[in-house]
C-alpha cells in the first residue's frame, strides 16, 4: 500500500471511529468471518457495473456504515468507512473488532484494492463498492456514466432505485429517508441472490 492510500485509510477510520456491535452481533460476525467462503457468491463480471470515478459524485461525503449481508442461510455483519471527495475516494472495510478486511482507494485515475489477512476468502471489495455506488451516487451521475452500455439505472417510484442490464432487473435499492448518506437503505441483488442492509451515519 502506498503512503498516500495508507494515510487516507487511517484518516477515514480515525474520523469515523468504529461502530460497536452488540455481543450477539459480534459473535455472529466473528463466526461467519471464518466461514466467509460459504457466505458470498463468487464474483463474475456480469454482476457489477464499472467503477465510477470520484468526480462523478459531485460533492464531498464522509460516512461510517454498519452493513448486514445475507446470502441463502448465511449472513454477515461488517463495517465500512467512506471518505469521498470529487478528486478521490477511500473505502475501508472493517470487521466487528475494527480490524481491516479491505481498503479501496481511487485517486481519480485508477482504483487500488488491498485485502487484509483477516478478510474472508470470498469477500469481494469490488462488489461492495459497486453496491455502495449504486445506492449512494446521484442518479444523474450513474445514468451519465453508464449511458450507452448494457446497464440502466432508474428511480421508478419514490425511495426506490433499480439497476437493469439489457432490460433485465438485476438489483433494487429502497431508502428509508431522502438522504442516502444517512439512515437506512436496503439492496437486493436478484441475479446472485443476496441482500444488503446499510445503516449510515455522516462523519462531521
Amino acid at each position: 500500500m502506498n503512503s498516500f492510500e495508507s494515510a487516507a485509510c487511517r484518516s477515514a477510520a480515525r474520523r469515523a471511529g468504529v461502530l460497536r456491535l452488540s455481543a450477539p452481533a459480534l459473535t455472529l460476525a466473528l463466526t461467519l468471518a471464518v466461514a466467509g467462503c460459504a457466505l458470498t457468491p463468487a464474483h463474475t463480471a456480469s454482476t457489477a457495473f464499472p467503477v465510477l470515478a470520484p468526480a462523478t459524485l459531485g460533492s464531498a461525503h464522509s460516512a461510517r456504515q454498519l452493513l448486514h449481508a445475507a446470502f441463502g442461510e448465511h449472513d454477515l455483519a461488517f463495517q465500512c468507512v467512506i471518505d469521498a471527495r470529487p478528486d478521490a475516494f477511500t473505502v475501508v472495510g472493517l470487521d466487528a473488532l475494527g480490524q481491516r478486511w479491505f481498503s479501496l482507494h481511487h485517486d481519480g485515475r485508477a482504483l487500488e484494492t488491498r485485502l487484509g489477512p483477516q478478510a474472508p476468502q470470498q469477500l469481494d471489495p469490488g462488489r461492495v463498492l459497486a453496491d455502495l455506488q449504486l445506492a449512494l451516487w446521484p442518479l444523474k451521475a450513474l445514468q451519465q456514466a453508464l449511458g450507452g452500455s448494457a446497464w440502466q439505472v432508474s428511480e421508478p417510484a419514490p425511495a426506490t432505485r433499480r439497476l437493469r442490464r439489457d432490460g433485465r432487473l438485476v438489483a433494487e435499492v429502497h431508502y428509508a429517508g431522502a438522504d442516502p448518506w444517512q439512515g437506512q437503505l436496503w439492496l437486493s441483488n436478484f441475479e446472485t441472490g443476496y441482500t444488503l442492509s446499510v445503516e449510515s451515519r455522516p462523519v462531521q
